[in-house]
């Protein structure tokens, strides 16, 4: 995949600080915006049981396999139209791609290994 943003090449390697990103800002949207809604919501201290917590963070699993496949099938198809499917060259799209299945995985980072983590102290 095309790993340039403009003139600058962005190594393959640092493409996991989008996750990390995400986590951090989900963390604090969740923890500051989220928790206090849910709070008031449910009367739940934590806003939510961890165990629905990890639920949560399982459904956004099943939805970021999802959108992988999805953008699997998109770079398969830019493979066959540039005739570059056996080929070990880049493809000629954006590697950015990716950028929505690692936001779903920083929340399940956020949601189901947070809960889980939680669960098993409270025990």
């Amino acid at each position: 995949m095309n790993t340039q943003l403009g003139k600058i090449h962005i190594s393959p390697a640092s493409l996991f600080v989008i996750p990390i990103t995400f986590q951090m800002v989900t963390l604090v949207i969740y923890d500051r915006m989220i928790v206090p809604l849910l709070r008031k919501l449910t009367g739940y201290p934590g806003g939510i049981t961890h165990l629905q917590r990890v639920g949560i963070g399982f459904v956004f699993a099943a939805v970021a396999t999802a959108v992988a496949a999805l953008v699997e099938t998109k770079r398969k198809k830019v493979a066959i139209d540039h005739g570059l499917i056996d080929s070990s060259t880049g493809i000629p799209m954006s590697v950015f791609w990716l950028g929505l299945q690692f936001f779903f995985l920083g929340i399940i980072d956020v949601t189901s290994f947070v809960g889980l983590l939680e669960f098993f102290y409270s025990a």
